[in-house]
């Protein structure tokens, strides 16, 4: 059932085979005794591609969720608070895994050795159940879906520029500005548009440490020259070129400590976006998953004190 699952996640018998850590021979072997013991068709096969057939669809939905009760009823049976352990496939925006998760995974495994953990950095959209994903990490605000969200914590957001930005054009004054000034472009959010949460304050926008309070959401039409679909490349685009980009802060602050990029309205606004980790909703949350969520909260809770 694992084997065929994993071909059915993977797309093909290699991919699988790499994933379960068999040779591609054997996956393809107990793939045919499945099948046999079924009396069924699970797979056609060509030289081209693998594809479940119907049947083959059926039976994935129902033994995914037969295999991971028994992980549960296992892991119930064999481990405590203290022994988390087993395999979790996680999904991760690229640059806030690169930058944010990937030091608190390595902190994790130290505290949970016998955990296994299978990060996919990815930018795109990720099917969790037809891929085989147990959680995946979003930033921002969620379409309406089945899944289930757990609200994790926040990035705060923020316009900047390099030096050479600032020597070539006028410093945006109000939000207005940016849609005559040159920008990038970040559209993970499948938006043509930024939006900032305003700061009422008049003072606040001139320099002043008032605080203000935020009055409502601005959303300005960027004049964008180049469009990507990573803050991180928008950050070095920003870097290197006459750009203004708005970003997470996580991917543009160690620039803005060394000076190579310069924060712009940043007492203009007060705008975050939310982390939520989701998972498909099941009668039961692996140990393991409520584990990662906890530390990953507590994480990113001790991250900003400091």
């Amino acid at each position: 059932m694992e084997a065929f699952i994993t071909v059915f996640e993977e797309g093909s018998y290699t991919a699988a085979a790499k994933r379960l850590g068999r040779t591609k021979a054997m996956v393809s072997t107990q793939v045919s005794q499945l099948e046999a013991h079924l009396q069924i068709r699970l797979m056609t096969r060509s030289t081209r591609s693998i594809q479940a057939t119907v049947m083959g669809r059926t039976y994935y939905e129902q033994a995914k969720l037969l295999l991971e009760d028994l992980d549960n009823l296992e892991s119930q049976l064999t481990q405590s608070s203290q022994n988390v352990a087993g395999k979790l496939r996680i999904a991760v925006p690229t640059t806030y895994g690169e930058q944010v998760v990937m030091p608190f995974v390595a902190k994790l495994i130290e505290t949970y050795p016998e955990l296994e953990i299978d990060i996919l950095l990815s930018d795109r959209y990720v099917d969790l159940i037809n891929e085989g994903v147990d959680a995946a990490i979003r930033i921002g605000r969620l379409e309406d879906s089945s899944l289930i969200a757990n609200h994790i914590g926040k990035v705060n957001m923020m316009l900047c520029a390099s030096q050479a930005f600032l020597e070539s054009y006028p410093t945006p004054k109000q939000f207005s500005d940016l849609s005559d000034l040159p920008c990038v472009l970040d559209d993970n959010s499948r938006e043509n548009h930024w939006s900032f949460e305003a700061i009422e304050n008049q003072d606040a926008m001139e320099g002043n440490n008032t605080k203000g309070r935020i009055e409502s959401r601005v959303k300005v039409t960027p004049n964008y020259k180049v469009r990507v679909n990573s803050a991180s490349a928008a950050v070095q685009l920003a870097r290197h070129g006459k750009f203004i980009c708005y970003t997470p802060a996580f991917a543009a602050q160690d620039l803005i400590n060394q000076g190579q990029l310069v924060p712009i309205l940043a007492k203009a606004h007060q705008t975050h976006f939310p982390i939520q980790i989701v998972y498909p909703h099941r009668k039961h949350t692996s140990a393991r998953l409520t584990q990662f969520i906890a530390e990953f909260k507590a994480y990113l809770t001790e991250q900003k004190v400091k």
